[in-house]
């Protein structure tokens, strides 16, 4: 192989966090690179991954047109989510699956009707079901650990579907659903006045 020439490769001096830092040699470690090859690879991947979802959403826009191509893309944007947050892909994980299939489910609802502030914080801001005080007095610890488990999956599950609509410009932002909100909830006395 021909050796680069030195003013080719320009050299860039960079600060990294000790955690990013401590991460990244792990991983060239097992990838078997130096430092500079795992952080060339790293960065050559992401703008890899935004010109592959590119590609997908204008396929899915041309094959399908309209609604339906928005929806797939959609479902591609949130599927990229979960897979980055879990680290595992959705075929090879079934925890990773199942939460796929969660946030899909959101975003179909979501997409059933034109996503307005107020509808997207019925849909993704309700806070999970709480028992009542009467309700705890028959909880055992493990049950009320697994309703809370539950109710942080849905959480976790209502935000990526949000994100992916929001990030393709097919959702409220959050300001607008914080406004909604605000709208929603009724004025104390010392409000009205």
């Amino acid at each position: 192989m021909a050796k680069k020439r030195k003013e080719a490769t320009p050299h860039l001096r960079i600060r990294i966090e000790p955690e990013l830092l401590a991460r990244l040699e792990s991983s060239r470690k097992a990838q078997g690179r130096t430092l500079t090859g795992e952080i060339v690879d790293r960065i050559e991947q992401t703008f890899r991954r935004s010109e592959d979802a590119d590609l997908a959403a204008s396929t899915f826009r041309a094959a399908f047109g309209g609604p339906t191509g928005d929806l797939l893309r959609a479902f591609a944007v949130a599927i990229w989510l979960v897979e980055r947050r879990t680290g595992k892909k959705w075929n090879s994980d079934s925890d990773t699956a199942f939460e796929c299939a969660q946030v899909i489910e959101r975003i179909y609802a979501a997409l059933a009707r034109p996503l307005t502030p107020g509808w997207a914080l019925r849909l993704f801001k309700h806070e999970p079901w709480q028992p009542s005080p009467d309700e705890r007095d028959y909880l055992t610890p493990e049950i009320t650990a697994e309703l809370n488990e539950a109710g942080k999956a849905i959480k976790r599950h209502n935000e990526v579907a949000l994100e992916a609509l929001q990030k393709m410009g097919m959702a409220p932002s959050d300001a607008e659903i914080v406004e909604a909100d605000n709208l929603a909830k009724p004025k104390s006395d010392g409000e009205k006045k």
